[in-house]
């Protein structure tokens, strides 16, 4: 079996190709569905957030991964085949591991240590457990990730200061306008928006205006701040047109905020007005940009001043570094010891040299004739007990251990060998 990551980031795919790649709810169920029915693939999960796409695939040595992702993009985002195709890049065996501790400690983050896509990893898993993907190495890969990412930011200060994109783009609005005497206008009433509402809250926000396709969503997230109004997104418009700030945040595949509906409705307006779009795919239409009094900035834009809170946690990245390697070692050794000829033939030699102890500390008891019936007695009796595992270990009638066959290595491993790794 192989262990493979195919996989598009923001460290090589800039956003306008990204969001061409933006996959709903339902098109990661019908491709989980899909990698299900697949005999070559035992295991996947499928890892989206707005700065990735990864397809974590364990399957047979000889299954073309990259031919099956780009037939399942091919029927699923047809419009992405070719951005695909071009910025996708994999992966294989230890360096899988690594990777995923790396993204849920949040060092493959545009801010390093932010908190939201350890909870974006963990979704990932559950979905895939729903659809049967996740089962023996999934479930010890994953949970290590889970238990990395938490180590890293409790044993070292990664995650200081701000924390995801959220609030960049705050911080973002706080060096251009007064807070405490803005109107801000928040399109969307998701996670990034909820968080994003928040952080204006804790600033000082003088007015807040939730914009949303569901009033009623609107509503609950007014009512869990405490603060703003909830408004249909028929009103969108109207509400940019008397706000100073405006930040987006929807799953729409389409644009939400266009030039057209925009351009004749803000001519001649003095006071500027900044636009922060955090989605992917993006919600404001760049031509927006290019009105007079409008200053648009998108997720890209926020890079900057990602780097400066990168630099404030550089002194750290060692330290959470070493956390991630000493677990990707760790997982490495388990996931080498579900090999069965190693595991068989420690088994064989643990079994020997304990009926030669035995025969050695029991020998005395014989008359010095006996001594070679004493020896094949024990090595026949430990072959004899052995004969069980070892028969099951190697009964599969495919080339590849089933994971009951698998989860009888780790338990071999552990009650046999364990002891000697530690010494």
């Amino acid at each position: 079996m192989k262990l493979v990551l195919n996989s598009t980031t923001h460290n090589d795919c800039p956003v306008e190709q990204r969001e061409k790649l933006s996959l709903t709810d339902e098109h990661i169920k019908t491709m989980l569905k899909a990698m299900h029915e697949k005999a070559g693939i035992s295991e996947a999960a499928i890892l989206k957030t707005c700065n990735r796409l990864e397809f974590y695939i364990y399957a047979k040595k000889e299954f073309d991964c990259n031919t099956f992702i780009c037939e399942l993009m091919e029927q699923i985002n047809p419009q992405g085949l070719d951005c695909w195709k071009k910025f996708s890049k994999n992966t294989q065996g230890i360096d899988v591991v690594h990777h995923l501790f790396r993204v849920s400690a949040g060092l493959d983050s545009q801010m390093p240590g932010e908190n939201q896509v350890l909870s974006q990893v963990k979704e990932a898993y559950a979905i895939s457990t729903h659809y049967k993907m996740s089962r023996f190495v999934f479930h010890k890969l994953f949970h290590n990730a889970f238990r990395v990412g938490k180590l890293v930011r409790s044993l070292t200060d990664i995650n200081c200061g701000a924390v995801s994109i959220s609030l960049a783009a705050v911080e973002l609005a706080k060096n251009e306008l007064d807070l405490n005497d803005c109107c801000a206008v928040i399109v969307g009433a998701g996670e990034n928006a909820e968080l994003t509402a928040k952080y204006l809250c804790k600033s000082g926000l003088g007015k807040l205006i939730i914009v949303n396709r569901s009033v009623e969503k609107a509503q609950m997230l007014c009512e869990s701040l405490n603060a703003g109004n909830a408004v249909s997104l028929q009103q969108l418009n109207c509400e940019i047109a008397v706000a100073d700030l405006v930040i987006c945040s929807t799953a729409a595949q389409e644009f939400v905020v266009t030039y057209d509906k925009l351009k004749d409705l803000l001519q001649g307006r003095d006071r500027p007005l900044i636009i922060i779009d955090i989605a992917v795919p993006r919600d404001v239409e760049p031509q927006v940009g290019d009105i007079a009094c409008v200053k648009l900035y998108n997720i890209d834009d926020l890079d900057e001043r990602i780097c400066t809170n990168r630099q404030k946690r550089t002194n750290e990245v060692p330290k959470a570094n070493a956390i991630i390697d000493e677990y990707t070692d760790k997982f490495f050794k388990w996931y080498d010891g579900l090999k069965v000829v190693p595991v068989i033939s420690n088994l064989h030699q643990h079994g020997s040299e304990l009926a030669a102890a035995e025969v050695e500390r029991y020998a005395k008891d014989f008359p010095a004739g006996d001594r070679a019936k004493l020896e094949l007695f024990a090595q026949s009796l430990v072959k004899k007990v052995l004969h069980g595992p070892v028969s099951f270990l190697k009964s599969s009638d495919e080339d590849e251990l089933n994971e009951e066959q698998m989860m009888a290595l780790d338990f071999i491993n552990r009650m046999f060998f364990q002891q000697d790794r530690q010494n």
